[in-house]
């Protein structure tokens, strides 16, 4: 099923395609919620309070732009929302290994994990969030630009200075990061 053809059944009172939406998108927005908080518990909570906003909020949305980008504005604004109560900066999540046959590699892909999420580090928070939306959320830099509230020109300039700096970072640090080049 499309997800704007979901949300317009939603829209006209269809709660089964609200239960397709949360399921099609609930590892999406916790990734992206823990990448931001960095705690399992509060991501799990703060997601669930998105869809709670998402669902009472659901009849504001209107299809001039996409759905995507509407839904991860209200992700971003409740991250940062609750990140303003706990007086805390946005931290950038651990980057958890995928399982891998070999004990060898499971090692290998974990000290890999462990110097990107280094480098990840070094990134101010907008662009940390750009390559999050982008690469592990993908979204189009239209989207982007709609979710941050920034130009596109700026969206697809701090993509490519990002990149720039993650590979200048891996050059310095050398190790694995060679491989990023």
């Amino acid at each position: 099923m499309d997800i704007e053809l979901a949300v317009k059944n939603v829209q006209s009172g269809s709660e089964t395609d609200y239960t397709y939406i949360m399921t099609y998108y609930e590892n999406k927005i916790y990734t992206t919620v823990f990448r931001l908080v960095c705690q399992h518990d509060t991501a799990q909570d703060l997601v669930q309070e998105i869809f709670i906003k998402v669902f009472y909020n659901l009849h504001k949305y209107k299809a001039v732009g996409s759905f995507n980008a509407w839904l991860y504005r209200i992700v971003v604004n409740q991250c940062y929302d609750y990140l303003r109560k706990q007086s805390k900066q946005p931290l950038h999540g651990e980057i958890e290994s995928i399982e891998i046959q070999s004990p060898e590699n499971k090692i290998l892909q974990k000290e890999q994990l462990q110097q990107l999420d280094q480098l990840l580090h070094q990134l101010d928070k907008t662009e940390y969030l750009i390559l999050l939306l982008r690469y592990i959320n993908e979204l189009s830099y239209d989207e982007i630009s709609e979710v941050l509230q920034i130009p596109l020109n700026e969206v697809r300039n701090k993509l490519h200075r990002s990149k720039c700096k993650l590979r200048q970072l891996a050059t310095k640090k050398g190790g694995y990061f060679h491989e990023m080049q």
